[in-house]
This record gives C-alpha cells, sequence and structure tokens, in this order.
C-alpha cells in the first residue's frame, strides 16, 4: 500500500512539471520605469526600465525588446529580427534629444526554451521634452498714461510664465500662462522694460521682452476748486472728434466717457468745467447732465475736488493726464474778450522771489522783473489775466500796482481778457525772455 502512494504521488508531480514545462509563457512582471515617470514631461534624455521573469515561469531563453512611439506593438516571431533580445532584467534607450514633447514606450516579451513568444507588455507613455516653448513674444503699447498696462504674451507649448520688470527670472513669481496681462511697471515716467520668460511643463524656458514708455503730467490738486490744465500731445474727446490744429503733432484719444481721463482721480471729484467760447461742464455723477466732450492741451478746466478726498500728507491728491509733452512751437489763438486757456510753457515764470509752489513735474524757473513781461507775445491786445491758486490772482496789464499775480507755471489754467476789437491773437508761453 506505500509503495502504491509513493508511485502515485510520484506521478502526480511529474505531471505537475510537465504541465508547467510545456504551459503558456506569460507576459513579463514587475514591468517600470527607474527614470521616468508616466505621462509626466521631463528633460530627461535616457528611459531606463527594470521588470522581472513572469510569474511562475523559469523556463525562460530572454527577452525580446524595444522604445518606440507606438503606444500599440506585439512581438512576433515575423517582427523579432533585429530586435535586441537578452537574458538581463533592465534596459536603457538611447538618449532622444531635440524633441518637443515626445511621447515614447517600451514594449517587452519573454521567450521560453521552445522559442515560443509570450504575449507583450507595453510601458508608458515617457514624455520627453528638450526644446523651449518656440515665438516668444510679449508686446505692449508704445506709450501709456499710466503705470498699469495690458501685455499681450504668447509661446508655443508655454504651461507657465514669469513677469519682472527688473530682469529675466528674478523679482516674480511663475503664474499660469496667460496671453493678455494686466501688468504694473515700476513707478515713474520714462522708459520701462517688461522681461518675460516662458516655462513649459518639462521645464524649459525661453525669453521675451518689450519696452513701453510711460508718459504723462502729473497735476497736483487740493480741495476745493484747482483751477488747472495740461500739456501733453493728447485730446480726449468723446463722441465727434474736435479740431485742435494750432498745437502740431495733436494726438487724437476717443473715450468712452472723460472720466476715464481723470481715473487717477475718481470718485474724489464733483464737477469739471470749461469754456470754449462758452461754459462746458462735466458731471461725473451724472454724465446725462454733460455737454463738455473733449478735453485738450491748451485750454484751461475748473475741477472741484472733494473735502473727503484721500489726500497725501501735503493735502494733494494728484491728476495724470496721458501722453507726451507737446511740442512748443505752437501758438495758442485767443478771442476777443474772456479766455480760458491751459499754460503750455516749458517753465515757471515769476517775479520776485521763487514761488513756494508745488508745480507738476518740477520745472525749471525763470526770473522776470514785470509779470507783463511774461506776456510780451500778446501785449498789445492784453488786458487782464486771472488765475487761482488757493485763492484768486490778478494781473491788470493797466495798473500793475493793483495786481497780485506772481507767477505762471505748469499744470495752472488762466482766464485771459483780450481788447474786443483785436484780430489773430496769439499767445506763445515761450515767447518772452527776461
Amino acid at each position: 500500500m506505500r509503495v502504491f502512494i509513493q508511485s502515485f504521488l510520484y506521478v502526480g508531480l511529474c505531471i505537475i512539471l510537465l504541465t508547467n514545462a510545456y504551459a503558456d509563457i506569460g507576459p513579463v512582471e514587475q514591468l517600470r520605469s527607474i527614470s521616468h515617470p508616466i505621462n509626466q514631461p521631463t528633460t530627461k534624455s535616457q528611459i531606463k526600465v527594470t521588470w522581472q521573469i513572469p510569474d511562475g515561469y523559469t523556463q525562460v531563453n530572454g527577452y525580446y525588446y524595444q522604445f518606440d512611439t507606438s503606444q500599440n506593438h506585439e512581438f512576433t516571431e515575423l517582427n523579432t529580427a533585429g530586435v535586441p533580445f537578452g537574458n538581463h532584467y533592465d534596459t536603457s534607450s538611447q538618449a532622444f534629444t531635440n524633441v518637443d514633447d515626445q511621447a515614447y514606450y517600451f514594449h517587452i516579451a519573454a521567450e521560453d526554451r521552445d522559442d515560443e513568444i509570450g504575449p507583450t507588455s507595453t510601458l508608458g507613455p515617457f514624455r520627453i521634452d528638450d526644446i523651449a516653448p518656440k515665438n516668444a513674444i510679449v508686446s505692449a503699447d508704445d506709450v501709456i498714461f499710466k503705470d498699469s498696462v495690458t501685455l499681450t504674451l504668447g509661446a508655443s507649448g508655454a504651461y507657465e510664465m514669469f513677469i519682472s520688470n527688473l530682469g529675466y527670472g528674478t523679482a516674480g513669481s511663475w503664474e499660469s500662462y496667460n496671453t493678455s496681462r494686466q501688468w504694473n511697471v515700476t513707478p515713474g515716467k520714462g522708459s520701462k522694460i517688461i522681461y518675460v520668460q516662458y516655462r513649459d511643463a518639462a521645464g524649459n524656458t525661453s525669453r521675451a521682452s518689450t519696452t513701453t514708455r510711460v508718459a504723462y503730467q502729473r497735476i497736483p490738486l487740493h480741495a476745493g476748486w484747482n483751477l488747472i490744465s495740461y500739456a501733453t500731445d493728447r485730446c480726449f474727446y468723446v463722441g465727434a472728434k474736435p479740431n485742435i490744429d494750432w498745437i502740431p503733432g495733436i494726438i487724437y484719444h476717443q473715450v468712452t466717457n472723460l472720466g476715464n481721463v481723470l481715473e487717477t482721480i475718481a470718485n474724489q471729484y464733483s464737477n469739471v468745467y470749461g469754456f470754449y467760447s462758452e461754459t462746458k461742464s462735466y458731471n461725473p455723477l451724472n454724465i446725462y447732465a454733460t455737454d463738455m466732450t473733449y478735453l485738450a492741451p491748451g485750454y484751461g478746466y475748473w475741477i472741484r475736488v472733494n473735502e473727503t478726498a484721500s489726500f497725501d500728507s501735503n493735502g494733494y491728491i494728484y491728476l495724470d493726464i496721458g501722453g507726451e509733452a507737446i511740442d512748443s512751437s505752437h501758438h495758442i489763438p485767443l478771442n476777443p474778450g474772456w479766455n480760458l486757456v491751459g499754460y503750455t510753457g516749458e517753465n515757471v515764470r515769476y517775479t520776485g522771489s521763487v514761488p513756494d509752489v508745488l508745480f507738476s513735474d518740477n520745472p525749471e524757473t525763470i526770473a522776470f522783473t514785470d509779470m507783463t513781461d511774461i506776456f510780451c507775445s500778446i501785449s498789445n491786445d492784453l488786458l487782464i489775466v486771472q488765475g487761482f491758486d488757493t485763492e484768486p490772482r490778478s494781473l491788470n496789464a493797466q495798473n500793475v500796482y493793483a495786481s497780485n499775480m506772481k507767477y505762471v507755471g505748469p499744470g495752472f489754467g488762466y482766464w485771459i481778457k483780450v481788447k474786443t476789437d483785436s484780430q489773430n491773437v496769439q499767445l506763445d508761453w515761450n515767447a518772452c525772455n527776461p
């Protein structure tokens, strides 16, 4: 009986071994990459993989394997000629370079002792990218009126971007890629360089830069009424385009609302008045009651600033009017009677001591002996000049001793009255020298 049982067990074991020896070979086990994550871009050019023998199978001659860009591949007796073959458990690809987010796959199949090829296992995709985002650009308006600018951006394959006012990759942070961005340049007027880096998901970077120029006139305003003017090369208008042909190089800039021009003092003023042969007004709280359609250099304007405005420690808020300084070679035409004009001179002109007044843009000063000399270009037609800083100022051309006006300068407006029989009167603020 014992002999019978032993014989039975021996035969059973042989059957098991024979069944294992001739069973179909299974797929390669524990296939993994030790160099690349799956489906994540990387700049690493060489892929390294490892694997283990098919589960429960020891009769293996070796392994067919290859790297390629095909997601699906099956090794057969018809396509293994020239394919790498070995009985090791790891391998590396060639170095894949100069590729732009290309997906690669690793395929492997085991061959048993009877030269039968098992099922093919595939691992991937391994995304390799060593090419930086292409066609990197950034652009902005050549001239902007404030410290904020709209950037137009672009780079093929970009994932993130880094914008800076100081240099590439400094004083900023990476952010999601976008084709448009509102950006604040460094404070103050003048030329500004904006630096942009683009980065793809693998970490490759490319660069672009642009230059813009911040140009505006900054006019200090105090609480209450201010009689102001500006001297930049922009005429801002709503509706029909006006004609300011007496200033060379004037640029007409259409806006939907005059409040856009006064944006830096938004919600801090209540009324604006002008005078173009008749009084015109702008009411920010009721634009339907407004008949002022443009703001232009060479004209004066009354602006009432709210007592609750956000004044600085010196008691001022600041109106920024965009544009470059106007060409000084112009004359302001004056009509008989009263004219509300803007100061377009290049300097502060004064009598007595240098005025202790905050002017726009810190201009140079020129001393005169007599205030009437400042108006030499219209001396034969001038009657009265009236100004306003914190209180009314006036110059009577017929009686200078009854006058308390001591200066004229940038940022201020003036009422000028000329004789009623005057014709072709042309005011040139820069014409007269001491």
